[in-house]
């Protein structure tokens, strides 16, 4: 069977275990490999439609896997029973998707010991979900595959208070080593404890790791700056497509500000980077 690299990738972050669920699994490669390296004794797989549910269990027999990997017709992970699965993977799936199924199943995956989750939209809206929630996001990773970039990552449910700054001493020994300033000070010239940022500067620090990754950003995931560069040029284009416009109206200089500070978290990040050289 050959794997794409982002379901090879989404695999990858699966911790072993006895079961597991996987929702939308759509043909059910990540269900099969999953068993086939034996990282998972037995997997459901789970699909709102009867297509994709049904292609799965015909490839599911044809690796003759149907006594590991049993298919179920669910929305979401309605049709999965309290302590039938350790954790769930949601991959493949717009973010608010994502949001919605952690939400209508918060007390059953709320008892589980991970979520894999590969959202197709809205990180930041995902990451803040699960900040918020007491998710702690423990491991991710960044895949570029066929023109797209694919950030998939792996929560522990239950870690209230675990999450927050989760990388701030990292990324902010890597700012202290690359010269950016807070508050008009080098950061070399800071004491720079969590408590002692403005709260400006701490917003941005939640911020960047919604947006980006936190694990991916204390890592300094390689895709990631690729992905951080590609970006900062496209926000330089909007920008310079619109002041070149002349006068701007309310509206497009609320974008450009807006741009102002997209543009500002990406050098931010970049600065993780400079440990590297």
């Amino acid at each position: 069977m050959l794997l794409s690299d982002r379901m090879r990738a989404v695999a990858g972050l699966v911790q072993p275990c006895e079961s597991i669920a996987d929702i939308g699994c759509d043909h059910g490669y990540i269900a099969i490999e999953l068993v086939r390296s034996s990282v998972c004794r037995h997997v459901i797989a789970m699909d709102i439609n009867s297509g994709p549910l049904d292609r799965a269990k015909h490839n599911i027999v044809d690796f003759c896997l149907q006594d590991y990997i049993e298919t179920r017709l669910s929305d979401g992970v309605g049709a999965l029973k309290e302590g039938e699965a350790e954790g769930i993977i949601c991959a493949g799936m717009g973010g608010g998707l994502v949001i919605s199924i952690l939400e209508q199943g918060k007390k059953l995956i709320g008892g589980m010991k991970q979520v894999i989750l590969q959202p197709q939209s809205e990180l930041l809206e995902v990451r803040s979900y699960l900040r918020e929630k007491g998710y702690r996001i423990d491991r991710e990773d960044i895949i570029y595959e066929d023109g797209k970039y694919y950030p998939m990552m792996r929560a522990l449910p239950g870690a209230f208070g675990k999450l927050e700054w989760q990388i701030s001493d990292s990324l902010e020994q890597k700012c202290k080593k690359s010269g950016v300033y807070i508050n008009g000070i080098p950061a070399s010239r800071q004491p720079f404890h969590i408590s002692e940022i403005s709260r400006k500067e701490a917003r941005r620090l939640t911020r960047v790791q919604d947006t980006y990754g936190p694990c991916l950003l204390a890592m300094a995931h390689p895709v990631l700056k690729r992905y951080l560069l590609w970006q900062k040029e496209n926000f330089e284009n909007i920008r310079n497509n619109l002041l070149s416009q002349g006068a701007l109206t309310d509206r497009q200089q609320q974008r450009v500000e807006e741009l102002d500070e997209k543009l500002g978290d990406i050098v931010f990040c970049l600065y993780c980077y400079y440990k590297y050289k």
